[in-house]
């Protein structure tokens, strides 16, 4: 874990939903994604209780484990406690807010049933940040829920979950939860609500394994299996697939799909590039 850790830990999903076990303590799960898009499980945290200091402590331990290496991003649910652990811990990692769990929210805290759609509008458009202030200003007066506490403070953190904001940030692929979702429900067909300490440790240690076996069985057949080229810049797209892996490739080639339909004017010649 820890040597995955440097190779892909510049993302870090931090989630504590999962309560299902018969102390009632929150577990928390430490994910990320790999090279190939998968998710991988980096730890286990099970919580006594889910104070500031409690988190603070989880990520003092952590930065201990994998040796200081500093985050870029942490995703998470947007739990106030765990935001401040954070903000104190690792001042220098941006803290990014589930979309999945932003948009939930706002459903149970405003009744008004347009303003869902401008904000999910606010959330994903491809703005400049002066439209994103006044697309959101002037909607959230004329739907009359300028004064909505939740609607004050969400726009009040907005750097943390609005588009926008997150453009230049390399967030791996994280928008939403939906990974940690996945997990959660993963870990509830090896765990149950009666296992003692020791069961549940032993039983997450399977979890780790599986996801393990994935990986490897998608190395197999990324080492083994041969690309076949589909598109006319076919020189292209075998550069692209010895440089990167399979996955990733199939979203280079959708760029290259579009280089193809465009015409050819000319050629530069650069050192040794050639534009």
């Amino acid at each position: 874990m820890k040597f995955h850790y440097e190779l892909f830990g510049d993302v870090l999903a931090f989630d504590a939903t999962y309560h299902g076990n018969k102390y009632k303590k929150s577990l928390v799960v430490f994910s990320k994604t790999n090279h190939r898009k998968q998710t991988y499980i980096f730890g286990f945290v099970w919580l006594q209780d889910v104070e500031v200091r409690t988190y603070r402590w989880i990520l003092l331990n952590l930065l201990d484990v994998i040796g200081q290496k500093k985050l870029n991003l942490i995703v998470t649910d947007g739990d106030k406690a765990m935001h401040a652990g954070i903000a104190e811990m690792m001042p220098s990692a941006k803290h990014r807010l589930c979309a999945w769990h932003l948009e939930k929210t706002y459903i149970q805290q405003v009744k008004e049933i347009e303003f869902q759609q401008v904000f999910k509008k606010a959330i994903y458009a491809n703005f400049d940040v002066d439209k994103f202030k006044r697309y959101l200003k002037t909607s959230v007066k004329f739907l009359s829920v300028v004064k909505n506490t939740w609607v004050q403070l969400t726009y009040d953190i907005k750097k943390s979950w609005a588009i926008i904001y997150l453009r230049e940030t390399f967030c791996a692929g994280y928008r939403t939860m939906s990974r940690c979702e996945r997990i959660n429900s993963f870990i509830k067909a090896f765990l149950k609500s009666t296992n003692s300490i020791l069961e549940l440790v032993h039983n997450l240690d399977r979890v780790v394994k599986d996801y393990r076996n994935n990986e490897v069985t998608t190395q197999f057949y990324y080492t083994y299996y041969t690309l076949v080229l589909t598109i006319v810049l076919d020189a292209i797209e075998l550069s692209a697939s010895k440089l990167y892996t399979r996955v990733v490739s199939r979203d280079v080639k959708k760029q290259i799909k579009g280089v193809a339909t465009l015409l050819f004017q000319g050629r530069v010649s650069i050192n040794t590039t050639i534009v």
